[in-house]
């Protein structure tokens, strides 16, 4: 089974990872590249993971949310070895230096007198895609603070014990429970904004589930309750499941996979609506007070539009970002030696292949 995810995403506070690959050490393997933008780390890291797949070795594919179409890791479960790009703005270096872990610098592959040559430019290049990036993080912030006006609002409409003794029942009805045993969480991000707006991971949600349930929910108050119960419910009963945190670096949970039921809970608010056909949609307007929400029925709309054009603006300056990444790409491709690059990919397939960390 092959899963799509995102390392990261653009938030409130800069770039945000539920991930850290490297926090604990699971007995394998990890190799990290290290080179400027352009030198083929994506295209390497794709390279060896259609490789192990056409030997059926799974593999889980992490994607950059700010260039959705290149990959910032790969991962083989079944190997217990990871390839990950350890370039800005997740920084990994080694932890255990060549007992576990190893960086691979692709700076050996390009010509560093024409990147001299360069200098200026890629310099000046380079402070323009800070700088939008910066710009897309003031409007994330100003966006995001405006759906947490929202957020509370609703949290004071929200009739939380209705909601939790419903939550309970749907967990009861589909979660039956396996064992003494607490299952395992693992948090993966699923949805993540990015140069073409909100994306989300529809493959990876149509590949582990088979029942989807949507939650619809403008600001999220609802369904953040709704989720946590099911969360808890099901690690109790011992199954083990991935969660989707917020992109906002809260704790609030945004969907949640059970592979084991074949079971999905994604959630849909004022900035994702996932494209996805669900087995069954949860409208949450229902657990709110109407009499008190018809108190704040004006506030709320101009909450809603206001965060969403601020969180457009945001989008907007990652895709200037994204134009401007792509100049500094270019300057680099021409730069590399790929022939090198090709040689590291093949000795690379073969060190995994015939590692010690393969695990039948």
């Amino acid at each position: 089974m092959n899963n799509k995810y995102f390392w990261g995403s653009g938030s409130p506070n800069g770039f945000f990872s539920c991930t850290d690959f490297n926090k604990n050490y699971d007995g394998g393997y990890t190799y990290i590249l290290k080179g400027g933008p352009g030198t083929g780390k994506s295209s390497l890291m794709k390279s060896v993971a259609e490789f192990m797949e056409e030997n059926d070795i799974s593999c889980d594919r992490y994607f950059c949310s700010s260039d959705p179409d290149s990959l910032d890791a790969v991962v083989f479960p079944s190997l217990r070895v990871k390839i990950l790009d350890g370039t800005s703005p997740h920084i990994a270096d080694p932890i255990y230096p060549g007992a576990a872990d190893e960086i691979i610098n692709l700076g050996e592959c390009w010509n560093t007198d024409f990147l001299n040559m360069n200098k200026e430019k890629i310099i000046e290049i380079t402070d323009r895609n800070r700088e939008y990036h910066e710009k897309s993080k003031r409007f994330n912030a100003s966006a995001f603070s405006l759906y947490d006006d929202g957020e509370k609002i609703c949290q004071y409409c929200l009739d939380k014990e209705k909601i939790r003794r419903y939550a309970s029942r749907a967990a009861t009805k589909r979660i039956k429970r396996l064992s003494s045993k607490i299952g395992r969480e693992d948090k993966r991000l699923i949805e993540a904004i990015s140069p073409q707006g909100f994306l989300f991971m529809k493959d990876t949600i149509l590949e582990n589930c088979n029942e989807i349930i949507l939650l619809k929910d403008d600001f999220g108050a609802a369904s953040s309750v709704f989720l946590e119960e099911i969360r808890n419910y099901a690690l109790a009963s011992g199954y083990d499941i991935i969660v989707s945190p917020s992109v906002k670096g809260d704790k609030s949970i945004r969907h949640i996979i059970i592979k084991e039921l074949s079971i999905g809970f994604i959630s849909e608010d004022i900035f994702m609506k996932p494209d996805i056909i669900p087995s069954r949609i949860i409208y949450l307007s229902r657990f709110y007070d109407s009499e008190k929400l018809k108190n704040h029925k004006v506030r709320l709309r101009f909450l809603k539009n206001a965060s969403k054009e601020l969180m457009d603006e945001a989008v907007s300056a990652l895709k200037q970002a994204k134009k401007i990444h792509d100049e500094l790409e270019n300057l680099y491709i021409e730069a590399m030696n790929f022939d090198m690059l090709n040689d590291i990919a093949e000795n690379l397939k073969n060190r995994i292949w015939k590692s010690e960390w393969f695990t039948e």
